[in-house]
Parts: C-alpha cells; structure tokens; sequence
C-alpha cells in the first residue's frame, strides 16, 4: 500500500476536529508537516497531533519533496494562492468550502486543477449529506410529484449588534464575496437539483462600518441581509431568504410538489413531509441510504481518490459552479438586474 503523506496549511477549526482525527483513521496515511500564521502555533497543533514537522511558511510547506497532498484550512483569502502552488507543485489539494474569493479567484483554481490532473477537493457542507441518498430517491420516484418550487433560508443575529467588532466572515479581505452560508445552501441545492442558470439578486447592509481587528473602521462589503430569486437549468424556481441580523428563525430548505412538501430542517438535520391531507410524518432514512454526518467519510474519499482514482465530491468545478452563482448574486444587486448564467468553464 502506497503512504500518501499530508501538510496542513492552518491547521485550526475543522481541520482539528474532523480532518487530522479522520485521516489517522486512514491505514498508511501520515501527516508529516504543518504551516500556520504563527511558528508558535504551528508547534503548538504539531505537539497536540504528533506531527514531526513545522513549516514556516505555506511556501516552505507546500515546496516540500515528501508530500503527496496539502490540506488547506485557511481562511478563504488564501485558498486560491495556496492552491495553485500545490497543484504546480504536484500536490493533491483538500481545500476548506468557501472555494475562493470570487468567481475569477475559482476559475483560475478549476483550470489548475484540470491542466494537474491531480486529485482537488472541497470539503463538503456537513448539512444534507444525510438526506442526499434519499433526496435522490424521492425525486427519482416522484414520491412528492412534480416539484414546482424550493426556498432556503438561513436566519441568524450574528451581525444584529451594530457595535460588535468585524470578525473574518464579514471582512471582505479575508472572505471575499462569500456571505453568511449562501455559498453552503448553494452547493446543497445544487447537490439535489443541477446548476444554477438565472439569478436575480437584493442584498441589504445594516451597518455600514465595523472595527476590524486591529481596532480601524472599516467599509463593511459583505451584506447583512440577502434575498434571491433563482432558476435551475431544469426550469425549477429557487429561492434564497439570508439575514444575520434578525432574532429568531430556523435554517431550512423547503421542497414543494404536487403532492407534498418536505421540509428540511438544518440544525437537527431531520426532514418532515406534508401531504394534501395535511398529515406530517417524519421522513424515513432507508438503512442502504443512511449517511453518517457524525463519522463521515470526507478523508477516507479523498485518499481513495488519490490511492485508486475513486470518483469524489465536492471538486474544483462543484466550487465554480457554487462561486459562479455568488457573484452572480452580487453582480446582479449591484447592477440591479437578472443575470443568466453560461458554462463557467469556458
């Protein structure tokens, strides 16, 4: 068995809790070095995991002859950078969801990938992966009729307090065009329904400037509050309700046809159905389609990918795809018109 050896560029968050635990999980997998924003936090996650290794500096990492990949969990203003370096350098690249900074940012780190060959994941949104089986299912079997339309929302108060000090989610140098969790329902709904081909977008910013971390006032350019109306290439009307500065409210996707309505709610990712006689009953997850969100398989797909040439989601164009319908969003509350989508790709 081939030893697939693995960097980490900021190794924090995620990468602690799923990723580092996942791949010690894998037989023949070694993490072998770390890069972080600081040499004493390098050494710090480098203790706490074992890891022989501290870079420091991502290029010093990513240069290195002894890695097969890098994972990259930075925040998104470096996912594109560090990206295309590995890829140059012939590194299997896992990169944290919110691809890129923008659309142009997304298209160069597809390409590279495309032209490399080598294996480029995204690490996909934890919410939906129960329901994608039997999503799938359902559609395939008309179990609801035909679906005639679908809304997402996301409610949160987290920019609510016009005092609170700008965190990196809402700092547009560090997260680029990416807002609250548009680009995670964009990557669920188009998991179960195809790509995006017209958005119509309004977006709404409550305050206009916060205090970024070193204690400056700064524009605010990331929105508090973003409504769209959107088409699938199926002819199937999406529509997204995001705010992060109201009290209250759930997280969902809400699914309606002919003859009934699932709706799926986040935070216990559970799902509900509703008939035309209005009974509700809880959906049933299938054994054969049970997904495990709290064991998943996200590490264990990537190697195989690299191991065996499995086939593996999200990749590079899964992260265009979703990034083209983020600027889209912007371009179109900017210009105040309907934008319809073409291939990304080209």
């Amino acid at each position: 068995m081939k030893i697939i050896r693995v960097g980490f560029v900021g190794l924090g968050g995620i990468c602690r809790q799923r990723h580092v635990p996942g791949l010690k999980r894998i037989e023949g997998v070694e993490i072998v070095a770390v890069a972080n924003r600081t040499r004493a936090s390098g050494e710090a996650a480098a203790r706490e995991f074992g890891i022989p290794d501290v870079c420091d500096s991502w290029q010093e990492l990513v240069a290195r002859d002894d890695l097969d990949a890098v994972f990259i969990g930075t925040w998104p203003y470096m996912h594109c950078p560090i990206s295309l370096a590995a890829l140059e350098a012939g590194k299997h690249v896992f990169c944290q969801a919110r691809m890129a900074m923008n659309l142009a940012e997304a298209r160069m780190m597809y390409e590279a990938a495309r032209k490399s060959g080598l294996v480029a994941a995204l690490c996909p949104v934890p919410f939906g992966l129960s329901m994608d089986a039997t999503m799938a299912r359902w559609l395939r079997e008309g179990r609801m009729g035909e679906v005639r339309c679908v809304r997402a929302q996301s409610f949160t108060d987290a920019y609510a307090d016009p005092e609170a000090p700008m965190n990196w989610r809402k700092d547009h140098r560090l997260s680029g065009l990416n807002t609250l969790t548009l680009g995670m329902f964009i990557e669920v709904i188009h998991r179960w329904f195809g790509w995006t081909r017209v958005v119509h977008a309004w977006t709404q910013t409550f305050t206009p400037e916060r205090v970024d971390a070193e204690g400056r006032r700064m524009p605010v350019r990331i929105p508090d509050q973003i409504m769209i109306l959107s088409e699938m290439e199926s002819g199937l009307p999406v529509q997204y309700v995001f705010s992060g500065v109201v009290a209250g409210g759930a997280d969902a996707i809400e699914i309606y046809g002919t003859r009934a309505t699932l709706h799926y709610h986040v935070a216990s990712d559970t799902a509900v159905i509703t008939r035309q006689s209005n009974a509700v009953e809880r959906v049933e997850i299938l054994p054969e389609d049970v997904y495990d969100v709290a064991n998943w398989r996200v590490e264990r797909d990537f190697i195989a990918a690299i191991r065996e040439g499995r086939p593996y989601h999200p990749d590079f164009e899964d992260g265009l795809r979703y990034m083209q319908v983020i600027q889209a969003v912007f371009d179109s509350a900017a210009e105040g018109r309907t934008i319809r989508l073409g291939d990304p790709r080209s």
